[in-house]
C-alpha cells in the first residue's frame, strides 16, 4: 500500500498530472491515513501545530541507516569517556539505537518536534544513558557541552525532491542555518555535526569558517538529490558533499 500512496504522491507533484486525478487520489490516500494511521496523523498535526519551527515532514526511520558516519562517530569517540551525543530529528529512536550499537560508552539524547515520535522512541529504547526529549522543551534549550550533534535526513523538503521543475528553495536557507546557530551554541570546541540528506551546503553557512571539515575516507559523498545555494536558487541535481565537521 505504501508503494502505491508513493506513486500516486510522486504523480501528484508532477506539474502535468499534479492539477488532476492523481491529486485528487493522493488527497484522499492522506484522509484515509489521518484516520487510521497515529504514525500519519502525528506528523500532519506536528506540523500545524509547529509550522514555523518544522523542518522535515516525515518521520520515516529504520536502523543502521548511516554505517559510514557511524563508524567515523565509533572511531573518532573510542578513546573518550562518555561523550555527549545529540540525535536531533530523532524520530521513533531508531538512530539513537544504532549509534548506541558504535558508541556504546555515550550518553546518547534524541530530541524531535513530534510528541508521538518521542513518546515512541522513549517507551523502546529509553534507558539510564539515552533520554528523548522534545525540541521545544526547556531540557532542549539546557542542553550544552555536547561532543557531537547527528543531524540526518532533516533539514530537507519533499517538494525540492518531487518537483522536478522547481527552481528555488521551499524552504529557505536561513530557517537552515538559524537551526544550525542554536545547535553549534550547543557543542564543544572540538566536537562534530554530521549532517546528510541537506537541501543545502553546511560549507556556505557564517558558521563554516569556525570549523573543519574532518578528515575521514568516508566523510565526502555523492548524492542523487538536488542541491540549493544560499539565494534559495537550486544550483545542481547531482553533488559531492562533505557530511562531517570539526568545530575549531
Amino acid at each position: 500500500m505504501s508503494k502505491i500512496i508513493k506513486e500516486i504522491k510522486d504523480r501528484s507533484y508532477n506539474a502535468v498530472y499534479g492539477k488532476g486525478v492523481y491529486k485528487l487520489l493522493y488527497r484522499c490516500c492522506n484522509l484515509c491515513r489521518m484516520t487510521f494511521d497515529p504514525a500519519y496523523r502525528s506528523r500532519v498535526l506536528s506540523s500545524l501545530r509547529f509550522k514555523n519551527d518544522y523542518h522535515q515532514f516525515s518521520n520515516a526511520t529504520e536502523t543502521d541507516r548511516y554505517p559510514d558516519l557511524f563508524n567515523i562517530a565509533k572511531e573518532h569517540f573510542k578513546e573518550i569517556e562518555q561523550p555527549k551525543l545529540l540525535s536531533f530529528g530523532c524520530s521513533t529512536g531508531e538512530e539513537i539505537a544504532s549509534i548506541a550499537q558504535y558508541v556504546p560508552h555515550a550518553e546518547l539524547t534524541g530530541t524531535d518536534i513530534n510528541p508521538w515520535c518521542i513518546k515512541k522512541a522513549d517507551e523502546e529504547y529509553g534507558s539510564e544513558n539515552r533520554t528523548f526529549i522534545h525540541s521545544l522543551s526547556e531540557d532542549f534549550t539546557q542542553l550544552k557541552d555536547l561532543d557531537a550533534v547527528f543531524c540526518l535526513a532533516v533539514f530537507q523538503h519533499p517538494a525540492n525532491r518531487h518537483e522536478k521543475h522547481r527552481k528555488e528553495s521551499a524552504i529557505p536557507f536561513e530557517k537552515f542555518e538559524n537551526q544550525l546557530k542554536v545547535l553549534d551554541k550547543k557543542l564543544k570546541p572540538g566536537g562534530l555535526i554530521f549532517l546528510d540528506h541537506c537541501d543545502f551546503n553546511f560549507m556556505e553557512t557564517s558558521l563554516m569558517p569556525h570549523y573543519s571539515i574532518l578528515n575521514a575516507p568516508s566523510n565526502p559523498k555523492v548524492r542523487e538529490r538536488p542541491l540549493f545555494n544560499k539565494d534559495n536558487r537550486k544550483i545542481a541535481e547531482v553533488s559531492k558533499c562533505f557530511r562531517v565537521f570539526q568545530k575549531k
